[in-house]
């Protein structure tokens, strides 16, 4: 497949296709609504990926991607990412590619922990709400 300007670099010798990416673009306009709130309301962009049919990662990496607390999964195996940060609707998305990329690389590295919210130290009480230490 050859590559083009709308692939995601990950980082050496990993390039996610543009073919499993897609972007959506949203406004919130509130109750107030029209044309001057619409220029002045930043535009949320949403990255996705899907992960589980990307061809350019092993079920390893998928596996590892799909498990970031960061990434939001559905249950079809893709991951989303946003931006609302800027004014214009490019950079928008240049900012949640970059955010993307970065989390991807974070998922991948080999040296992150991959269970360190404590989550095997501790176990909740039924109907409480709390929290008691596993002996």
């Amino acid at each position: 497949m050859e590559s083009t300007h709308l692939d995601l670099p990950v980082r050496d010798g990993l390039t996610i296709p543009a073919d499993f990416l897609s972007v959506s673009y949203t406004r919130d306009l509130g109750d107030g609504g029209g044309a001057e709130a619409a220029r002045q309301t930043p535009t949320n962009v949403e990255l996705r990926l899907d992960v589980k049919r990307c061809e350019a990662l092993d079920a390893r990496q998928k596996g590892l991607i799909l498990g970031h607390p960061e990434l939001r999964a559905d249950r079809r195996g893709t991951v989303r990412v946003g931006c609302d940060e800027f004014r214009s609707r490019t950079k928008n998305l240049e900012g949640a590619r970059a955010r993307l990329a970065f989390l991807l690389r974070e998922a991948l590295d080999e040296r992150r922990p991959q269970d360190d919210d404590g989550a095997d130290d501790r176990r909740r009480r039924r109907g409480a709400g709390l929290f008691k230490g596993i002996r």
